[in-house]
């Protein structure tokens, strides 16, 4: 009964933190997509903030395909012990819509004001990429 109980408390606060760590939730940004700055001014009270998150974790981007609606805001979150970045464009080459560098422990978001299909990777390791859906 001791052991059950010894397992089960740190499952339960490792599934609590991986929760916590997985949910986020930011102001809407003003261009598209583009790394989130301070706003210059706050959205209407009744205009809510459509965010999603993508976690870094063992050498992937999860979810590596994720479909959004317009206006979506996305944290990229690196969990890994090393640096990574999260650079528009297809075939591993840069399109210049976005480019961020990520330290391990570190997160940006970037907002998605325009539908279309945006692929992304690591410029760091080859086999990082990942796609994101605006409809």
């Amino acid at each position: 009964m001791r052991l059950a109980v010894r397992v089960a408390i740190p499952t339960a606060i490792a599934g609590l933190t991986f929760i916590a760590c997985a949910s986020t939730a930011s102001a809407p940004a003003a261009s598209a997509p583009a790394a989130s700055a301070p706003a210059a001014s706050a959205p209407a009270a009744t205009e809510a903030a459509k965010t999603a998150a993508v976690a870094i974790k063992g050498f992937a981007f999860g979810p590596a395909s994720l479909t959004i609606a317009k206006g979506t805001k996305v944290t990229f979150t690196n969990n890994d012990t090393t640096k990574h970045t999260v650079t528009s464009g297809a075939n591993r080459t840069k399109d210049g819509t976005f480019d961020q560098t990520l330290e391990s422990g570190s997160e940006t978001t970037i907002s998605f004001d325009t539908p279309g299909t945006y692929e992304y990777f690591c410029s760091f390791h080859s086999s990082m990429k990942g796609t994101i859906v605006v409809r």
